[in-house]
């Protein structure tokens, strides 16, 4: 099994835990995490107005599938103006009915100013959450008037979940989130993913696709340097880069420099 997303670079470690999750997830075994996942949600948004995060990722399309089993049907995606054009593409086929669309507007004009958030390193990578996701769903939280937001994270992946044995807190603004996957491990996630042939995003197809996950191309993470980020951003999709030269002198100077075009 690979480690946490954030310690892993290997793509033929998390294809094996995907090849094995049916063998170690049978229907019976899935079934009854299912049910104890659908009941928890069921319980904790009991006359409450509930929706999940949805990010097109695998945690997110995971919980999709569970938190309509348990009757929480809108969801929000909180995205930016510096998504890849193969994602957006995949989320306008696969997005939830319930779906709503939060643009947090941030675009190149504005990255341009900023070259700090440009492939982030340490601390300054986590502002990118901050700045869309995290302000995405707050936003929603509000205007919706929600009680509780589901989101799908995972401890095996890394991610703050609340308090061990809750999972659920609530922030300084009042926002109440609720992991119901917390404690499910990868090959779960898979099993029912492959079980329920949910659909899966380009970009775990895409250079440590797995590690990196979804998000705006500047936000790829854990990068070695700027040269390497724009690298994996050309591996994906040369357009990306070939459209910021304009607006991003970054951008505009690695084209030039390694004589791309």
């Amino acid at each position: 099994m690979p480690p946490s997303k954030q310690a892993s670079t290997d793509a033929a470690a998390w294809q094996e835990t995907r090849t094995r999750a049916r063998d170690e997830w049978p229907d019976d075994r899935l079934d009854v995490l299912l049910d104890q996942a659908v009941t928890a949600i069921r319980e904790a948004t009991r006359g409450k107005h509930a929706a999940y995060g949805w990010s097109g990722g695998k945690d997110s399309v995971a919980l999709a599938h569970v938190a309509e089993l348990a009757g929480v049907e809108d969801c929000c995606m909180a995205m930016s103006n510096l998504e890849f054009p193969g994602f957006l593409a995949w989320v306008t086929d696969h997005m939830p009915d319930g779906l709503t669309v939060i643009n947090t507007e941030h675009d190149l004009r504005w990255l341009a100013r900023r070259p700090n958030m440009l492939f982030p390193h340490g601390s300054q990578s986590h502002h990118w959450f901050k700045i869309v996701n995290h302000a995405g769903q707050r936003r929603y939280y509000q205007e919706q008037k929600l009680d509780i937001l589901l989101l799908g994270r995972r401890n095996a992946d890394g991610n703050f979940c609340g308090p061990k044995g809750e999972y659920v807190y609530t922030d300084r603004e009042n926002i109440t989130r609720y992991s119901p996957l917390a404690t499910w491990p990868h090959a779960a996630v898979f099993a029912l993913i492959d079980r329920e042939q949910l659909p899966m995003p380009p970009v775990y197809d895409w250079p440590r696709g797995y590690q990196v996950g979804t998000g705006p191309w500047p936000s790829r993470q854990w990068t070695r340097d700027q040269d390497h980020g724009f690298e994996e951003v050309w591996q994906i999709d040369p357009d990306v880069i070939r459209a910021a030269a304009p607006e991003l002198p970054a951008a505009a100077d690695w084209l030039h420099r390694t004589g791309r075009s």
